[in-house]
This record gives C-alpha cells, sequence and structure tokens, in this order.
C-alpha cells in the first residue's frame, strides 16, 4: 500500500469518526427554581403558568451555530405592556437575554432552591436583544457578548434593576448589563418568536463554547418569575468508534508492512 492509498484510507476513517460525533438535538425540561432574594418559588403572577410559565429548552449544535427554542407561556407577551407601571421605563415585563458558559456548576441539587447570581455556574457569556419588547410572529436581531469579570451581578442585570413594586423574582441573571458590565463584543445573532416559542440562533465562533464538551444556559423573562437553566452535552466519539479507529489504522499500517517485506 503506497502512501497516497494510505492516507486516503485514514481520511475515509476520520471522515467516518466526524460524522459519528455529529451532535444530536437535546431538551432540558424546567426542573430548576433557583433562589432569590424575596423567597417566591417557581412561576409567581396572578395567573401563574398562564403567563410565565416555561416547559423547556431545545439545544442543537451546528457546526459553530447554536440554536437554541425555549417553549414558554410567555412567548408573544413581551409587547403586552404586562405590570408597566412597575418596570423600568415604563415597557413592561420584556424577554430576557440568555447566558451561556461552558460548564454548569449550579448550588445545590434540583430544583437548586439557594442557587442564584452570587454561587454555581459564573456565566461567561451572554445573547443580549437588541429590541426585548418585540412583537409575537417578528425576527430580531442580537449581539453575543463576552463578559469578563467573573463576577454574575457585575456583568449582569438581575430583576431588581427593571422592577419596582409588583411581585417577582430577584437574585437570577435577566439581562446582561450593556452600560456598566465589562463586556466585549463577539458576534451578531439573531432570535424570533413564534408558535409559544422563542428560538435564539447564535454564532459561536471566536468563543471557548465552540469547541467545549458542554455548553451552560440560563433564560429568562425580566421579571425573572420563572427561570431555565441546564446544560447541553455535545456528542463525542464513543470508545467504539475510537477503538475501530485505531484497529483500521493498524491494520493499514501492518497490511503496509507485509508488502514492502514481500
Amino acid at each position: 500500500m503506497n502512501k497516497t492509498v494510505l492516507s486516503r484510507s485514514v481520511s475515509l476513517l476520520m471522515l467516518t469518526l466526524s460524522q459519528a460525533a455529529i451532535a444530536i438535538p437535546t431538551t432540558i425540561m424546567d426542573t430548576y427554581i433557583g433562589g432569590d432574594d424575596h423567597g417566591y418559588g417557581d412561576v409567581i403572577s396572578g395567573d401563574g403558568d398562564a403567563t410565565f410559565g416555561i416547559e423547556s429548552m431545545d439545544i442543537e449544535m451546528t457546526g459553530n451555530m447554536l440554536s437554541v427554542s425555549i417553549q414558554t407561556s410567555f412567548a408573544g407577551r413581551g409587547d403586552d405592556g404586562l405590570f408597566s407601571r412597575y418596570t423600568d421605563g415604563g415597557k413592561g415585563i420584556g424577554y430576557g437575554d440568555l447566558f451561556l458558559s461552558d460548564s454548569w456548576t449550579p448550588s445545590g441539587a434540583a430544583p437548586y432552591l439557594n442557587d442564584d447570581n452570587t454561587n454555581g455556574t459564573v456565566w461567561t457569556y451572554g445573547f443580549t436583544l437588541k429590541d426585548r419588547w418585540m412583537s409575537e410572529n417578528s425576527k430580531g436581531s442580537g449581539a453575543l457578548v463576552k463578559l469578563n469579570s467573573g463576577n454574575n451581578n457585575a456583568d449582569a442585570l438581575l430583576s431588581d434593576d427593571l422592577m419596582t413594586g409588583a411581585t417577582y423574582r430577584n437574585g437570577q441573571e435577566v439581562a446582561v448589563d450593556l452600560q456598566n458590565g465589562d463586556i466585549s463584543f463577539i458576534n451578531n445573532g439573531s432570535w424570533d418568536i413564534a408558535s409559544g416559542r422563542i428560538n435564539f440562533l447564535i454564532d459561536l465562533t471566536g468563543t471557548t463554547l465552540a469547541s467545549s464538551k458542554t455548553i451552560a444556559l440560563h433564560w429568562g423573562m425580566t421579571c425573572g418569575n420563572d427561570v431555565i437553566e441546564g446544560e447541553y452535552t455535545r456528542d463525542v466519539p464513543t470508545p467504539g468508534i475510537l477503538s475501530l479507529l485505531l484497529a483500521g489504522l493498524a491494520g493499514l499500517a501492518l497490511t503496509r508492512r507485509f508488502r514492502n517485506s514481500a
């Protein structure tokens, strides 16, 4: 076997390996409650789940493109001016930003009743929305930014920063602090609202997340009345696939050795 044939054979095996490692979609169910300064539980409001409930989060990676789809009763409500008299600027409760990191380290165990911005996962990236009060069936833009301080409260806004007087949960990150946070721009992205879902499409090129085996995610509306948080694990080659590759390479080398000695 000459070097060209061997090289092609190795390339074919590597292609097979890469195809076996293609990521598949993952669904995170909303089992996270998290801690807050006021002691409220999950999903608080006059009509509960009908307004703020979050059901699940679907995540998928294609190359460096991250797709996140959140199923929530709040989809389509961001432009309703909900509790506008209690919100900063009077615009009402809007859609929160998406926070990301390369590992999920929440404080405690499910439903993580003590986990808030002061402990657990340190969010290292945030996808900030250009218009968090966008109407349903619309498409919007956003920016992926690096959160540099290593302090969640320094780089993020909590619901207390956006709400006054109403019943809401605080202690959870709801938006990137564009004015006072230590942040740096990475990439542009897009988001939309349709069919009871809020969908994000983010280019992770230039981030540590692009090559990370795991990606942690955190999202909630700006009042924080419900929050979903969890970890997406990207597929990696199984031990069986790796063994097959190594066996194939060893076989090719052995065949070449025998033919050269003949």
